[in-house]
C-alpha cells in the first residue's frame, strides 16, 4: 500500500470570512457540503450562521480544499473555544491530516488565548482519535442528522486543573 503523504505539500491558511476571496470562500463551502451534506447522506443546513464569528483553517494543494476545520470563538470574558466542521477529503484520510488540522487549532487557540478549554462533540466512532489527542469525554452520547456524537474537551495550558 502507498504511503500518502499530504502534510508537507499543502498549503495552510487561516481565514476569516470577510477576509476570503468569493472564489475560495465557494470552494470552502462547497468542499464542506460534499462531506457532511452529500457524503455523509445528511440533509440539513450546513451553514448554520456561525462562520461569520469564526477562524477556518483550510488546507489546498493544486487549488483543491483537501482539510478543514472551523474554530468559535467565544463571547468576551469566556475561554471555551469550539472546534467543528472537521474534514478531510477520502483520498486523503489515514495521512495525519486531522491531527495536523488540530494541533494547529490548538496552537492557534493557545497565541489567542494562553489558558483555555477547547470543546467539540465528535462522531463517536471517532473517539479513539480523539482520545489519543487529549480529549475527554464529557457528555453522554446524542445523534446528531442521525449520527451518533459525544462531547468531548480539553483544558490547555492548565485551565480547569
Amino acid at each position: 500500500m502507498e504511503n500518502k503523504q499530504y502534510t508537507n505539500d499543502l498549503s495552510w491558511q487561516w481565514l476569516q470570512m470577510e477576509q476570503m476571496p468569493p472564489a475560495l470562500l465557494y470552494k470552502l463551502m462547497a468542499f464542506r457540503e460534499s462531506i457532511f451534506v452529500v457524503e455523509q447522506a445528511c440533509p440539513y443546513q450546513e451553514l448554520d450562521g456561525r462562520d461569520e464569528q469564526a477562524w477556518h483553517l483550510m488546507g489546498e494543494r493544486a487549488g483543491h480544499v483537501l482539510a478543514c476545520l472551523r474554530v468559535l470563538l467565544p463571547p468576551t470574558g469566556n475561554k471555551r473555544f469550539r472546534i467543528g466542521r472537521v474534514a478531510v477529503d477520502e483520498i486523503a484520510r489515514g495521512t495525519g491530516l486531522a491531527r495536523e488540522m488540530l494541533l494547529m487549532a490548538e496552537q492557534k487557540i493557545r497565541l489567542h488565548e494562553l489558558k483555555a478549554e477547547i470543546v467539540l462533540d465528535a462522531q463517536t466512532y471517532l473517539l479513539p482519535f480523539y482520545q489519543a489527542m487529549g480529549y475527554q469525554i464529557s457528555g453522554d452520547e446524542f445523534l446528531e442528522d442521525g449520527i451518533p456524537h459525544r462531547p468531548m474537551n480539553k483544558f490547555l495550558n492548565g485551565l480547569g486543573a
